[in-house]
């Protein structure tokens, strides 16, 4: 059968001065059920490149993480401090490797494995990014469907420690299906996003610690994006959720979804897939479209400490609402090393079980007709700020 075509923003896309200085990170997410208890768990599955070309033949890394996932880090990451600064002093080094990840979200937990970027194939028919099946077990995203495992033991991690991980190991093998194409995203010389598709459908079995998870085309909830670029966005904020019910009729809403994300240069992109059609929302002043967004912490309520993200997205036709809390208890930090190095790192605060409405208005010319308003939960809620360690 011959290989599907796969989109140009998918590829590899780092050029030029980029392949020494960037990233490409390609992200999925997708909720499994256990075969054996009927536990349902969220699952991060990432492939990040970085720096290619610096240090081909063997992965480098960059610095140890010592921080705790504790409350003054939530203030660290909230205000954008220089929160790594007070660690120990070690040696400065510019960071080269593939690194895939896969995250346990409702575990907070991450396992991640790296690899010298000379093993990584991105030129196969099919084949988006993968490893050299000869030398390493196969780690692979194709056009419609990955597959792979990372695994770190107690030993990997005693040598390892700047693994910045937990120990375990996730195996996949998934069929990717997507729905609704999004058309705009973010596109900078230094910066991008890209959505392949604002309804993803996965199909296969994850293994995580031996115990097996399945994964079903309609609650799977799946999400997939990919950024590419010099650095971050920052600061960053995302949410996405596909588990959205109608507080109208009270049924769930297929082929319905959501996805914010920023700040590019100060702005904030979102899109609604509502009933199967697309709506995109990027701050124009020649099409009458903004997108304000703010996260903040939200004063104890029972459940404790909340963040609070409020989005309100506007066009010529069309007006959306977003309100998401998220347990605090329930997030946890993970780090992306930056291509400059030195200790420069993406700290990202973000979990799974975001909950909260949206509703969406019709401009009917100077009055606004509600069409729907809905209970979001499942949601992917994630705010982050680039850090730098002492220098």
């Amino acid at each position: 059968m011959a290989a599907a075509k796969i989109s140009r923003n998918e590829k590899v896309r780092l050029k030029g001065k980029q392949k020494k200085s960037g990233f490409d990170r390609w992200r999925l997410v997708v909720s499994g059920i256990s075969s054996m208890t009927g536990a349902e768990k969220t699952f991060l599955l990432e492939f990040y490149l970085l720096n290619p070309i610096l240090s081909p033949d063997e992965p480098v890394l960059g610095f140890k993480n010592r921080l705790s996932n504790d409350g003054k880090d939530l203030q660290f990451i909230l205000a954008g401090s220089d929160g790594a600064k007070n660690s120990s002093s070690q040696e400065f080094v510019v960071p080269s490797f593939l690194m895939i990840r896969a995250g346990i979200l409702t575990d907070r937990t991450i396992i991640n494995s790296y690899y010298p970027c000379a093993d990584v194939d991105y030129v196969s028919k099919g084949v988006i990014i993968s490893l050299d099946k000869e030398k390493h077990k196969e780690c692979v995203l194709g056009e419609n469907y990955t597959k792979g495992v990372v695994s770190v033991t107690d030993k990997d991690l005693i040598d390892h420690p700047e693994y910045m991980c937990n120990t375990g190991s996730v195996a996949w093998n998934l069929r990717i299906e997507k729905k609704r194409p999004v058309r705009k995203g973010y596109k900078s010389k230094s910066l991008n996003w890209y959505v392949p598709s604002g309804c993803v459908e996965f199909t296969g079995l994850i293994r995580y610690n031996n115990e097996d998870y399945t994964v079903n085309p309609k609650t799977s909830f799946g999400f997939y994006d990919k950024n590419w670029g010099g650095d971050f966005a920052n600061p960053f904020l995302h949410l996405n959720s596909s588990f959205i019910s109608s507080e109208i009729t009270g049924s769930m809403l297929s082929q319905t979804s959501f996805c914010v994300q920023g700040e590019y240069d100060g702005s904030f992109f979102l899109f609604v897939v509502y009933n199967g059609k697309v709506f995109e929302f990027s701050q124009s002043r020649l099409k009458r479209s903004r997108v304000i967004c703010s996260c903040q912490e939200s004063p104890e309520a029972e459940e404790g400490q909340r963040l609070h993200w409020n989005v309100s997205a506007e066009n010529s036709s069309m007006v959306v609402d977003i309100d998401i809390f998220c347990n605090t208890s329930e997030m946890f930090l993970r780090d992306y090393e930056s291509p400059e190095g030195e200790r420069k790192v993406m700290r990202v605060l973000g979990g799974s079980t975001g909950y909260g409405k949206i509703c969406i208005y019709k401009k009917q010319k100077k009055a606004l007709e509600l069409i729907e308003q809905a209970e979001i939960k499942k949601c992917l809620c994630e705010y982050g700020n680039i850090e730098y360690g002492a220098r």
